[in-house]
């Protein structure tokens, strides 16, 4: 998997550690290599090789499980049966996360194994309905909007799922409901939640802000499915307004399983959709709500704490952090028509087109992993909605890190404020 790193290319992202490491290296062998004997040096070389050969024996012992975990997969016979295999998954991803500290390695395996695990349930999905005597599974696309969308998935990634077909036929809505079961037992949704499911001509109507007036089957009102665009019903966040929701779903919007000639309809129809409304007032609105979100460094550099509750005197890593950042990345990645991708892509994209410097990519793209990590951390210690940290229990370099990581979001909002705000 070649994790030792984390990183990809010239990626800024890299694991903190391994520039430690070659930096380490370089001053070390400089202090020591004017003036150390033949055998000291060859003595430290030969300390430093065995520390790699013991760091790549972990990694394959890693590839070694993970290997396992995914042939498992491809054994199970019930979708119940998966929700262990994802438990060992993320037991292994979080000892990986707790030694290496890299994000992209973490959100890399993550996305590969939830695809693979959704790809699973709906073929155990369409066996279940061959079993049943309903025949075989109709043509159909299984998107994905969220953290999986963007290529952010965790150990509990918050995503919708959005099941598109053809044809109106009762084959479907059987499936839809084979489907939507599945899921909920394999863990991939929970069982409030429900899949929103119908046809190209449906996705586009609600693209557009429209309602569709199909007559539907009984089946399908048993399933009572939310909106495509509706927000999670999770803890007590306040939900989104259904435009801006509808607007990040569809920039947010990934491809998961089915036939994908069907998906790349739906995911053009999005795309066409974005480039409409980039430019109108409703889109305008939703940005400026997008990049005045309040932050969790207040003024005077105070941190906002949370008063009561379970994470009282802690700061709202994910609400007043993350999400700023990632939303403010993603109206300008709207404004300037870049299509796609994840949070990295699209600063990426955005340096190229100019709309950042190159000091402000940087740094945004540091703040991303130094709370990507705050985020991660908080879900191995077992919280799955949201992300808080205590900062009494931050050093000293910690909390300069994470105080420049919130400096990196403000100035990310006032770049975007100047370029967007002006305009609308």
């Amino acid at each position: 998997m070649a994790m030792l790193l984390g990183t990809k290319g010239d990626d800024i992202l890299k694991w903190r550690e391994s520039a430690r490491l070659v930096e380490g290296l370089k001053t070390r062998l400089t202090r020591k290599w004017g003036r150390s004997s033949a055998d000291e040096a060859q003595s430290f070389l030969e300390g430093m090789a065995e520390a790699l050969e013991a760091e790549l024996d972990y990694e394959s012992q890693l590839d070694t499980g993970l290997e396992a975990l995914r042939r498992a997969l491809g054994e199970t016979v019930a979708p119940a049966e998966l929700k262990g295999l994802t438990a060992r998954h993320d037991e292994l991803l979080a000892a990986h996360f707790s030694r290496r500290g890299s994000v992209l390695a973490l959100t890399g395996a993550a996305n590969a194994w939830h695809d693979l695990l959704v790809a699973r349930t709906a073929l155990l999905a369409e066996e279940r309905m061959l079993s049943l005597g309903q025949g075989s599974a109709p043509v159909y696309a299984l998107l994905v909007t969220g953290d999986r969308g963007r290529e952010e998935q965790t150990l509990y990634g918050k995503n919708r799922y959005l099941l598109l077909h053809q044809l109106d036929s009762e084959r479907f809505f059987l499936f839809a409901r084979q489907l939507a079961g599945a899921l909920k037992e394999a863990g991939v949704i929970p069982g409030e939640e429900a899949l929103w499911h119908g046809s190209l001509a449906e996705w586009r109507a609600l693209l557009k802000g429209g309602n569709t007036t199909r007559k539907r089957d009984l089946r399908e009102e048993l399933e009572n499915p939310l909106p495509a665009f509706a927000p999670p019903m999770k803890g007590g966040s306040t939900a989104m307004p259904d435009a801006q929701w509808r607007m990040e779903a569809m920039a947010d919007l990934g491809f998961v399983t089915g036939y994908e000639p069907l998906a790349d309809e739906a995911l053009s129809a999005a795309a066409s959709a974005l480039k409409e409304q980039r430019s109108t007032e409703a889109f305008f609105q939703i940005a400026r709500k997008a990049i005045h979100l309040p932050l969790a460094l207040g003024h005077f550099g105070r941190w906002r704490l949370e008063k009561s509750g379970e994470h009282k005197g802690e700061i709202d890593v994910e609400g007043l952090g993350l999400s700023p950042l990632v939303g403010a990345v993603r109206v300008l990645a709207v404004h300037l028509g870049v299509q796609g991708g994840g949070t990295l892509h699209r600063v990426r994209e955005l340096l190229y087109r100019g709309a950042f410097s190159v000091e402000l990519a940087q740094r945004v793209l540091e703040a991303l992993q130094c709370l990507m990590q705050l985020r991660i951390m908080s879900e191995i210690r077992g919280e799955e909605t949201g992300s808080h940290s205590n900062p009494e229990e931050f050093t000293q370099e910690q909390d300069e890190r994470i105080r420049n990581a919130f400096v990196a979001v403000l100035d990310l909002q006032k770049m975007a404020y100047q370029r967007m705000v002006g305009q609308g």
